[in-house]
């Protein structure tokens, strides 16, 4: 947020200092200023949106006085934080358009189109190093976990196989093999993820059934609609982290409750369990990591103690699977 606030008030200043706005220009001219201004502070949560209402302010204010070319600045910062190709380009041809009658092919409509490729490729780029960056990181943590968990796993499975151990040890140790081969298949799939678009069946199931083994008590299975893989994977992480923050902060025996709730735009996610530790350190990283994700894509979060019960409450944009899609379609 800070950076947002940091851009629009750099955005703010150039605006007004080149004369894209004076008082002369009336108050016509000030909201559609406002307009094309605001909306920056949102540009990293909802780019698409901020693209599109920053463009019809600038295309209306740039009709109604003599154009200058700083007046389509918002737009070339909301371009830079676009990655849909096909918004970036109906935004350039409606800045393009409205320069013309002035300023003409050349100095006007040319030069607009120009700029306007300019700054989405910039972001483009900037959004590639970014991906290259995370499949770096995720190649060092897969090698990293592979070997220390390999070693693990071998010295585990060699306890179980000549220990003497209890009934309960050895349900113990299956458990922790469990969990690290499940580990590395998910530090596999997510390095697969990075490299390619395939559908993938979700793997919440066998999270919840771990967590069941290690003691945590699910009331029922937590059961999403169809949603856009995307979104489904937020779903599904958020389910996932509240169920291991539940058991990691309340221990073995702690009561978990979900209740999905689908609408037509939206789709709410409450979880429920009693504090059994104290309220200070029922929430980590995991729900703030998580609280930040929710919202960048325009839901909303809470989480909190009421009246001895953790509460965690999601809210996401609902946004149905290509399946559900063409479903409808056919």
């Amino acid at each position: 947020m800070r950076s947002s606030l940091v851009t629009t008030a750099t955005a703010t200043a150039v605006f007004l200092a080149s004369g894209a706005w004076t008082p002369q220009q009336g108050w016509l001219a000030a909201v559609l200023s406002v307009v094309q201004l605001a909306p920056l502070l949102f540009c990293r949560r909802a780019p698409a949106v901020v693209l599109g209402v920053i463009t019809v302010a600038t295309v209306a204010h740039l009709l109604l006085d003599q154009p200058r070319n700083t007046m389509y600045v918002p737009v070339l910062l909301a371009l830079y934080h676009t990655p849909r190709r096909g918004f970036a380009v109906c935004a350039a041809v409606a800045v393009g358009a409205a320069v013309f009658p002035a300023k003409g092919p050349w100095d006007g409509t040319a030069l607009a189109l120009a700029v306007c490729s300019m700054a989405w490729l910039l972001g483009a780029e900037r959004r590639r190093q970014v991906a290259d960056r995370a499949e770096r990181a995720a190649r060092r943590l897969h090698d990293t976990l592979a070997q220390t968990t390999a070693v693990m796993l071998v010295q585990a499975e060699t306890l179980r196989a000549v220990g003497e151990l209890t009934d309960a040890d050895r349900a113990r140790l299956d458990t922790l093999v469990t969990a690290g081969r499940g580990a590395l298949t998910l530090v596999r799939r997510t390095l697969d993820d990075l490299r390619e678009d395939t559908e993938r069946p979700p793997e919440l199931a066998d999270v919840l059934a771990q967590l069941r083994t290690a003691g945590l008590i699910l009331d029922g299975d937590p059961a999403l609609p169809p949603l856009a893989r995307p979104m489904r994977e937020l779903a599904e992480r958020v389910i996932a982290e509240t169920a291991v923050n539940a058991l990691r902060h309340n221990g073995p025996g702690v009561r978990l409750t979900f209740e999905i709730q689908p609408g037509e735009d939206r789709l709410l996610i409450t979880a429920r369990n009693v504090i059994k530790a104290s309220p200070g350190a029922a929430a980590g990283y995991g729900l703030a990591s998580l609280a930040e994700q929710v919202r960048a894509v325009g839901g909303a979060w809470s989480a909190g103690d009421r009246d001895g019960v953790w509460v965690v409450s999601a809210e996401l944009p609902a946004v149905a699977s290509r399946s559900r899609i063409a479903g409808r379609a056919a």
